[in-house]
């Protein structure tokens, strides 16, 4: 390895600049930008933009001398825009006099007798098109008019690449600049003496991955997935004869998978919560495949050892088995794409919809740990949608019991691990927490919890119910509490009585019964909008018809869940609501609940 401070005007020297095929592609934006122009065109100091790693390649008779850039491509290919920038910039007499320096630094030829110059850096495939088509100056103005580029006074519409955003940054900026300083910028940054990058060189037997692994470039940090996925085929080019493969084996388990497209690329980049933190899809995925694979250990690693634990499991596998974990990689991101769900306020919601259910309650709950396991399910048995139903349907029976029951979620991480290794060990930790623990369990629940299972049971009732018509909601309601929690002013003349519908005269016992009710899922229903503060404490009868502009509960009723629950029974003449009419429905939505779960 040989390293060594150098000016731009290094890439006279080379041939052909070739950007490795599984690299990410261009991602540095305007920040970037703007950091490193305002830096060059401070000409009292001295620059320093970061390092190169470049490889040399063996020179082959015939051919053009050729080496590969490990890393520092964001750099080499903004500042090679720049220069590009700068030179369609000026006027004709000045290009004239430039042109030299441009077709030395950005073009090369084959060979000596070669008359056509070919653009020297060949970028990756996601951006070869776009860099190619601006150091060929080969973008039409209706093109150019169409990139987007956040430059106050420009007037742009939608671009979807990066790199021709960064050409009309530079060409639009550098033109508000005396054109005697762009020359004058142009000229330092092909000065021999102006060193503004480190050069790594590494011959061709030295090991590109380790040194590329050890330096923290400046821009863009590479992220999980950049680092597995540079594991991944660097170690297929060792494996492989033939390159041509290895860009076969990309293109069809990675490339097609996850920057075929736009929204591809934009939904793999994507974070979603899953717990405390926001993580991208596909660092999510990763990680459900290295639990899956049992390299990743959720009781003992961190994500933050997640590339690491890759680079050795690929490290110890032969070329089969490379090409089975490509293979499945794509598969289960495939799955992970289609069948892990993610919702908004807008979504829809109907019993029939399992999958959605399923999801959706998680996603209420805040958990993201059995999100191996259910892959794992998706990947097992996907040509078999019965068992795999089943096998589901354990997974949500699983999280609602536990969460009705208070039980510790600190546990699902072991439990993931088991049930990977083990399908029927599920079975067993469903049996634990029998019927009696759910009874209890919804005999004082939280407000969150208890609307998840409010919501559920209307949309279970309304696919039994063929005189509701409408199957599907929106989670957009209020929980509301019937009996209200501060009910002293108002409720103090409705008798409290115990289980056996015995008047308790008691006080303080009496008190105590009361608001053990109060927090039991008979006592709380849902509604579509909050009522008045004020209104929530009154009696049941104001409550239910409201006061003057102050709208009731029979206003906000549009769920089975009140409308018949509550609504039916108080318009029949049952005007009282009590201690016995809350364990009246609460052993109802009971029942409810174990058919559901």
């Amino acid at each position: 390895m040989k390293a060594e401070a150098m000016s731009l005007t290094f890439l006279g020297n080379e041939g052909h600049v070739k950007i490795p095929f599984f690299q990410r592609g261009y991602v540095w934006n305007r920040d970037n930008w703007e950091d490193i122009l305002s830096d060059l065109l401070d000409f009292e100091k001295s620059h320093f933009l970061g390092s190169l790693i470049l490889k040399q390649l063996e020179k082959q008779t015939g051919k053009p001398k050729e080496v590969l850039v490990i890393d520092g491509q964001q750099r080499l290919t903004t500042l090679s825009v720049l220069i590009r920038a700068l030179y369609n910039g000026f006027d004709f007499e000045t290009q004239q006099n430039c042109i030299v320096s441009l077709r030395n630094y950005l073009f090369y030829k084959k060979n000596q007798t070669d008359k056509e110059f070919y653009v020297k850096i060949s970028h990756s495939k996601i951006d070869k098109r776009y860099f190619q088509k601006i150091i060929k100056d080969e973008v039409s103005e209706e093109e150019y008019d169409a990139i987007v580029v956040d430059i106050p006074g420009v007037r742009t519409q939608k671009s979807s690449n990066q790199i021709l955003q960064c050409y009309k940054y530079f060409f639009e900026t550098l033109k508000q600049l005396d054109e005697d300083l762009r020359l004058e910028l142009f000229n330092r940054l092909l000065d021999q003496e102006n060193k503004i990058l480190v050069i790594i060189d590494l011959s061709e037997k030295e090991d590109e991955q380790s040194i590329f692994d050890t330096i923290n470039s400046a821009g863009v940090r590479l992220s999980s997935a950049d680092i597995v996925k540079n594991a991944l085929f660097q170690k297929a080019l060792d494996l492989f004869d033939k390159q041509e493969d290895v860009e076969t084996l990309y293109q069809e388990n990675w490339e097609d998978v996850f920057s075929k497209d736009e929204d591809a690329i934009n939904f793999w980049d994507t974070p979603r919560t899953t717990g405390r933190l926001m993580r991208d899809n596909i660092e999510i995925l990763l990680h459900s495949i290295s639990v899956i694979k049992g390299f990743f250990d959720p009781d003992k690693n961190t994500l933050s050892d997640l590339s690491t634990l890759y680079k050795d499991y690929i490290k110890q596998i032969n070329k089969s088995d490379l090409e089975l974990f490509l293979k499945e990689i794509s598969k289960y991101a495939k799955l992970f794409r289609e069948k892990i769900l993610v919702f908004n306020n807008s979504s829809l919601f109907n019993y029939q919809d399992n999958h959605s259910r399923l999801f959706h309650i998680l996603s209420l709950c805040e958990i993201s740990t059995f999100h191996p396991y259910i892959l794992s399910l998706f990947y097992k048995y996907d040509n078999d949608p019965q068992r795999l139903e089943l096998e589901l349907k354990k997974v949500e029976s699983l999280i609602i019991r536990r969460m009705i029951t208070k039980s510790e979620t600190k546990s699902y991480n072991k439990m993931c691990k088991e049930f990977i290794n083990n399908n029927s060990a599920i079975d067993k930790k469903i049996a634990e927490l029998d019927n009696s623990s759910i009874s209890n369990g919804i005999s004082f629940i939280s407000n969150k919890n208890a609307t998840i299972l409010l919501f559920w049971i209307e949309l279970y009732r309304r696919d039994k119910d063929n005189k509701q018509s409408v199957k599907e909601l929106k989670y957009n309601y209020s929980l509301e509490h019937l009996m209200p929690q501060k009910w002293e002013e108002f409720w103090n003349n409705i008798p409290i009585r115990n289980i056996e519908n015995v008047e308790i005269t008691d006080r303080e016992v009496a008190k105590k019964e009361r608001l053990s009710k109060i927090y039991s899922i008979g006592n709380m229903t849902l509604l579509n909008s909050s009522l008045n503060t004020s209104l929530r404490n009154y009696e049941f009868s104001r409550k239910i018809e409201g006061e003057g502009r102050k709208k009731g509960i029979r206003h906000y009723a549009d769920l089975g869940i009140t409308k018949f629950d509550i609504l039916d029974q108080y318009d029949n003449g049952d005007k009282i609501w009590d201690e016995q009419k809350i364990n009246n429905r609460t052993s109802t939505l009971f029942t409810d609940i174990l058919t559901i779960w």
